[in-house]
């Protein structure tokens, strides 16, 4: 399970693992969750590991790792960043920086995605849906 945190990359990495997490309830059995040690993540927007905070509770045995929001589970890049790039490749080409495999694994999945909700026009059901938190990233 993933656990969403209003904090930045930026503090992450200055900190590392003394930056002050919160307390969080189990949402499964509303228990207070004890701290699980940490596990690193990478990020298309840091150059270094960040040390990301895990809970586990003790009631019910559920793991629970934290992600700074604005990041998708399983993906490297900020949801802004992924969204600014299919911008860009829907009025003509990948941005700067953006590799074009990557670039294009979010394109197909994104298309599949429009295709599977009936929508006709890419760059107006991005426009709407991205604002929804819309997840169109699955985990395989």
């Amino acid at each position: 399970m993933i656990l969403f945190s209003k904090i930045t990359l930026e503090e992450l990495a200055k900190l590392g693992k003394e930056y002050k997490w919160e307390n969080h309830p189990c949402e499964d059995c509303k228990r207070n969750m004890w701290g699980h040690g940490f596990v690193l993540r990478y990020f298309a927007e840091t150059s270094n590991e960040i040390y990301l905070k895990r809970y586990r509770c003790p009631e019910c045995s559920t793991v629970v790792t934290t992600r700074p929001e604005g990041y998708w589970k399983f993906i490297r890049n900020s949801i802004g960043s992924i969204c600014q790039a299919l911008r860009s490749k829907l009025k003509g080409a990948w941005p700067w920086g953006c590799s074009r495999q990557r670039g294009g694994h979010w394109l197909r999945r994104f298309v599949r995605y429009v295709q599977m909700e009936g929508g006709s026009n890419l760059f107006e059901f991005l426009e709407r849906n991205i604002g929804l938190g819309v997840f169109f990233f699955s985990p395989s």
